[in-house]
């Protein structure tokens, strides 16, 4: 193992650490044919995939396309690899694959304009704009300041004299773009993992030479080997990008091989299609229920009492079904027109649970184990991940979740072992790892259960997402030995049960109706803060939260709405320590994470909220700078639902 470790280290010290170093700029490619076309069978295949060449993977997304952002079947990346020929299917995001310790080097270039005026009032450009970014004080209506000139069509911000809560501003998209790497655990500082100061606008004409970046991002050496995605995070353009399908997956894989990388391995990525924003957020009985929600104010006081975390270990439905929402009975595509249609590997998932011929499809060999990487990279819809084996519920035998492997040694290294799960949730964001065995002939089917996400939620009904035909071997399948994980580092996360924290925070989700906007405000504010208000994002200002590196945090984070939020933070991992149970990730390593909904108690006034506690793992000092936490429902973070950290020495 010494032998291993020093020539790792001889290999991965030669990789330029600093600087983005762009490489030449490339003739700008053709367009696509056709961003996001139809394929042509429900089998589905691996997307196309870039590995690393001597310790570093290049490459080139071009966004391009349709100009106008309400077109979901109209954007693409277009991509390259330097010095190497492009790949197939070139619309098709490019799966990521890199090992520990390598480096990645991803160019983006924005090759949209402005979109269009119409008569589509989210589009609607008739105001006079700046073309310069202004910074200013977040708060302060005139300051109020968006990174590409996109002109104000509503109210700017400005505080209420008796909440002191500043306003949502509700933008249009404006194809702006940047690009941010899910999961992994890397500098928040440029030209690595910032997605708050870095923005790639759009041309003011065609004519324009088109803006670009280069992403560097020094993979460490002791990153949890797994599955992780990259993806748009402009603030108000991401629920839109994200329903474009601009989703592609990263692989980390252990400088020491395992078992996962010993057999054959299915990457499926999950993505929604439909109407960006919250949906039916105008509707009267939406508003009446919001209604209800309580105050800050009441929030406040709630908390003082020390009553605001009486919910904890209690079942998700405390209360029975919540108030005016549809029984179970009721989930259907009918019955819920706002569910999101779902595509698997770009093809189609049907409407309908019992349609056959239509769902994608794929095949195993009586007898083979194979190592599946299942990827939610959906914008705002939930699943709820179980087997079926002929038609009888099968556990899942999980071994990662969000990249982490579950199962660790007493020297911190993965053992690839699998924890049975009856079903898994996986918040939109959210990866899980298994081994799928074909057992006996026949038929397995992976489906998402129903999620009843509150009154205010977008209900996902059960559907089936994708079949696996298991046909007869010619010859008995070769067997696969189980080797011992060997890693030449402690994988990072060690120990994080057993570290004393130095604060506990309490955070709170909340959102309001706006009397001049049909669109709810949704916030994330530091309960535990007494000084802050609740505001909408902003990227100038003050940061929200101010940590020190090397330190560990407990934080409370408290869901006082009437649906389902998920919470999520860049740069690290959390350690899950109450929540909702094994299959919701509690006891486990997650970056994201389910936030129940709140609820009132019985026909009283008491309102309960959903709640989970995090351990929060600030000891690594390469995450110092300023990056965000925000629910990852995307339609809520553009509304306004998301916050700054500042990590500093």
């Amino acid at each position: 193992m010494l032998a291993s470790f020093v020539f790792t280290a001889i290999v991965f010290a030669a990789v330029p650490v600093a600087g983005p170093a762009v490489p030449a700029p490339a003739a700008s490619p053709p367009p696509p044919a056709v961003c996001n076309a139809a394929p042509l069978t429900n089998q589905i295949y691996d997307p196309p995939e870039v590995t690393s060449v001597n310790g570093v993977l290049a490459v080139t997304l071009y966004l391009r396309g349709d100009s106008n952002p309400l077109n979901h079947q109209g954007l693409c990346w277009w991509h390259e690899i330097v010095g190497a020929h492009s790949i197939g299917q070139e619309w098709i995001p490019p799966t990521l694959h890199l090992r520990q310790g390598e480096q990645l080097r991803l160019t983006l270039v924005n090759t949209l304009t402005r979109p269009p005026q119409g008569d589509d009032p989210r589009l609607d450009i008739n105001a006079s704009q700046t073309d310069e970014m202004q910074p200013g004080a977040m708060g302060r209506g005139e300051d109020y300041t968006l990174m590409c000139g996109q002109p104000q069509t509503s109210p700017t911000p400005t505080p209420d004299p008796v909440t002191g809560r500043v306003y949502g501003y509700h933008r249009s998209p404006w194809n702006e773009t940047n690009m941010h790497f899910h999961g992994l655990n890397v500098s928040p500082l440029q030209p690595s993992d910032d997605v708050v100061n870095v923005m790639l606008c759009p041309l003011k004409r065609a004519s324009e030479t088109p803006k670009r970046y280069t992403y560097v991002l020094n993979i460490p050496l002791n990153e949890p080997p797994g599955s992780y995605w990259y993806h748009p995070h402009a603030h108000g353009e991401s629920d839109n990008q994200v329903l474009s399908q601009l989703t592609g997956a990263i692989i980390i894989d252990p400088v020491v091989p395992g078992l996962p990388q010993m057999l054959p391995n299915r990457l499926i990525i999950v993505r929604d299609v439909g109407e960006a924003g919250e949906d039916g957020a105008d509707t009267t009985r939406a508003r009446r229920i919001r209604a209800q929600s309580p105050s800050m104010s009441a929030i406040r006081a709630s908390y003082t009492r020390g009553i605001s975390i009486m919910n904890f270990g209690q079942p998700p439905f405390r209360f029975g079904t919540p108030q005016a929402c549809p029984p179970p009975s009721a989930f259907s595509p009918s019955t819920h027109s706002s569910a999101k249609e779902l595509r698997i590997n770009t093809v189609p998932v049907p409407a309908l649970r019992d349609e056959r011929k239509t769902l994608p499809q794929t095949t195993m060999t009586l007898g083979a184990t194979e190592y599946w990487r299942f990827v939610n990279t959906s914008a705002d819809t939930l699943l709820d991940i179980e087997t079926l084996v002929n038609g009888k519920l099968t556990p899942l035998l999980v071994a990662s979740r969000d990249g982490v492997p579950l199962v660790i040694d007493n020297n911190g290294a993965p053992t690839w072992q699998p924890v049975p799960m009856t079903h898994v949730f996986l918040s939109p964001a959210s990866r899980l790892e298994f081994y799928l065995r074909a057992t006996t002939p026949g038929t397995i089917v992976l489906r998402t259960r129903n999620i009843h996400d509150g009154c205010l939620g977008d209900l996902t009904y059960e559907r089936n997402l994708l079949s696996v035909s298991v046909k007869p071997a010619k010859r008995a399948p070769a067997v696969v030995a189980v080797p011992r994980s060997v890693a030449p580092v402690r994988m990072r996360f060690a120990g994080l049960a057993r570290a004393v924290p130095r604060h506990h925070r309490y955070f709170v989700f909340t959102e309001y109706n706006r009397e001049d906007e049909p669109l709810p405000d949704f916030y994330i504010t530091e309960l535990s803060n007494p000084a802050a208000v609740e505001h909408p994002f902003a990227s100038f200002g003050p940061p929200d939260v101010v940590v020190k590196s090397g330190t560990v945090e407990d934080w409370t984070i408290l869901n006082y709405t009437q649906e389902i939020h998920e919470f999520h933070i860049h740069q690290i991992h959390f350690l899950v320590l109450q929540g909702q149970g094994i299959e919701y990730g509690e006891h486990q390593m997650l970056d994201t994470v389910n936030v129940p909904y709140g609820e009132f108690a019985g026909k009283g006034s008491t309102f309960v909220p959903g709640a989970v506690t995090l351990r929060m793992d600030f000891r690594d000092p390469n995450i110092i700078g300023e990056f965000v936490y925000h629910c990852h429902i995307l339609a809520h973070e553009d509304g306004g639902m998301m916050a700054r950290i500042r990590v500093v020495p």
